[in-house]
């Protein structure tokens, strides 16, 4: 574990366990100043902006947030170094802490970690801003640190798969942003059939592409893209094509899963069938496979809401547009911006990738920020109004000649329906509530349970209070089962001697007095304990 740090900045001792400095001499290339440098900097560069009321000092809890995410940040390290110290079978990793993105972003999120816990008001857009880090780059460390089992508290898989939702929805979307230098490379967004299992979608099709089914997170290298930062562009993994796109393919894929729950739920509130679900669908991923460049500085649930009301209109089921934003507002982590802040036009070409002129196997160009949409009458101008506005400016240009192929007036065949991912299902795995106790959590399976389960388990809705009870009087006495077992046994044996009644009975009965004697025992021994140090 690392070492525990001071209170205030200037005495951190934010330093790798005795096991990670050994790993760090073991390098050709000893690490160990480098990554303290490059921590201590980032979290300096963060106080800087948390100035206390007199804007002299660092604000304290900023400093203790940094003193937390310093913590975090040598024991995912730690961890990480482990795995891929015993996946390549040598102890020099030099290559992999030298991967100087990877650990930037590690620092960001650590901070985001401890920012959240400690209720410091700095959201995540601004804790990138402050450590000049793109918010898509950052989303590739998210899933590695929930991935890291160091003991984060709970709350954080909430907190941090909410940050990542943000991201795939609109923050990795900014002109700026390295995605669209990726979406380049691959020759553009890869569709819902090129990123999703067969078995995750809702009816797989046969088809002749191939899917990218072992996608199971991104590496390591965070297929680091060039950057002006000479310290970045020394990185060990810098321009590596295929991390490229196996990061595109893992990003598209999470933002097909966001996207096909989130469009099924808007359509059981708004009581749309199935078929046309499939059909309003088709037209979003065209939206994005197609016209990527609606989503330049813009929110995925925009295109999403766009393609609804378009699709029920040309099949001759309108859907008030007011009814639809109506019935988004209610779903979760909706804002109130992506109904009335849309960007319609405009924008600074100066923050534009280079080179972002590409097309996807078409006959028509894919615009991206380099190549503005011909409503951009004055790019140096940004023009924002509400999503009507944009829907009728904007959007239907695009995309009406597509979704009028699915009218009852259409003439040829409409357009193949595009897979739909299917519904998440979570597995039982269960979750650690304690790094001090051996307390556990998880989801309710009769077919992974067993009737008789070591150690004390409570069952929501169906467990009686009193074992509840059972697992707080563990905790507060640090026994384990078995050692209370054997401390009621021998009470029991003093208090009848020989003649007394035995402990050994299994009847069910039986095992309830015993529970029932057992607190009292506990409890009476905790209270004379506390007593007794309150007269010493």
């Amino acid at each position: 574990m690392a070492n525990r740090p001071q209170d205030n900045l200037g005495k951190l001792q934010l330093g790798p366990s005795n096991h990670l400095i050994a790993t760090f001499r073991a390098c050709s290339r000893d690490p160990t100043k480098a990554i303290k440098n490059r921590l201590t900097s980032m979290l300096q560069t963060f106080l800087q902006h948390h100035k206390d009321s007199a804007g002299n000092k660092p604000n304290v809890l900023a400093v203790k947030c940094c003193c937390e995410a310093g913590i975090w940040f040598y024991k995912i390290l730690e961890h990480y170094a482990s795995e891929e110290s015993n996946r390549l079978g040598i102890r020099d990793i030099s290559v992999f802490f030298e991967n100087h993105l990877f650990q930037r972003c590690l620092v960001a999120c650590c901070l985001e970690v401890t920012i959240s816990s400690n209720q410091l008001p700095c959201d995540i857009t601004l804790l990138l801003q402050i450590l000049r880090l793109s918010p898509y780059q950052f989303w590739k460390v998210i899933e590695l640190v929930l991935r890291a089992k160091v003991g984060l508290p709970h709350s954080v898989f909430s907190h941090l798969a909410q940050v990542e939702e943000k991201v795939l929805k609109s923050l990795a979307w900014t002109r700026e942003s390295p995605l669209w230098e990726d979406i380049q490379t691959n020759g553009g967004l890869p569709t819902c059939q090129e990123v999703m299992p067969q078995t995750q979608l809702e009816e797989p099709k046969l088809t002749n592409l191939t899917t990218e089914g072992n996608l199971t997170g991104v590496g390591l290298s965070l297929g680091c893209e060039q950057s002006d930062d000479p310290e970045l562009q020394h990185s060990s993994a810098a321009v590596n094509n295929p991390q490229k796109k196996k990061s595109l393919h893992l990003f598209a894929r999470k933002v097909y899963s966001l996207m096909g729950k989130r469009l099924r739920e808007l359509c059981s509130t708004l009581h749309i069938a199935d078929d046309l679900r499939l059909k309003i669908w088709t037209c979003f991923e065209h939206s994005l496979v197609h016209c990527t460049d609606l989503m330049i500085d813009r929110h995925l649930d925009q295109l999403l809401m766009c393609a609804i009301y378009i699709i029920a209109k040309i099949t001759d089921g309108e859907i008030a547009f007011k009814h639809i934003m109506t019935c988004y507002k209610f779903q979760p982590l909706a804002s109130k911006s992506v109904c009335k802040n849309v960007l319609i036009s405009g924008g600074d070409k100066e923050k534009s990738p280079k080179g972002n002129n590409y097309k996807r196997n078409q006959s028509s160009a894919l615009l991206t920020p380099n190549t503005p949409s011909a409503h951009s009458a004055a790019p140096e101008q940004e023009e924002r109004g509400n999503l009507i506005y944009f829907y009728n400016q904007v959007y239907m240009i695009k995309m009406q000649h597509f979704a009028q192929q699915f009218g009852p007036t259409a003439k040829g065949v409409s357009p193949p329906l595009s897979p739909y991912p299917g519904q998440w299902k979570s597995s039982p795995s269960r979750q650690r509530l304690s790094s001090s106790h051996s307390i556990y959590i998880s989801p309710f399976s009769t077919e992974t349970t067993s009737l008789r389960t070591p150690g004390l388990c409570y069952y929501f809705n169906s467990s009686s209070p009193e074992r509840l009870c059972e697992i707080n009087n563990m905790i507060k006495t640090a026994m384990s089962p078995s050692k209370r077992s054997y401390l009621v046994s021998m009470d029991r044996e003093k208090e009848g001697g020989h003649d007394g009644p035995s402990v050994k009975r299994c009847c069910s009965d039986d095992q309830s007095v015993l529970r029932r004697l057992l607190m009292k025992v506990v409890d009476d021994r905790v209270t004379r304990r506390d007593q007794k140090h309150s007269c010493s």
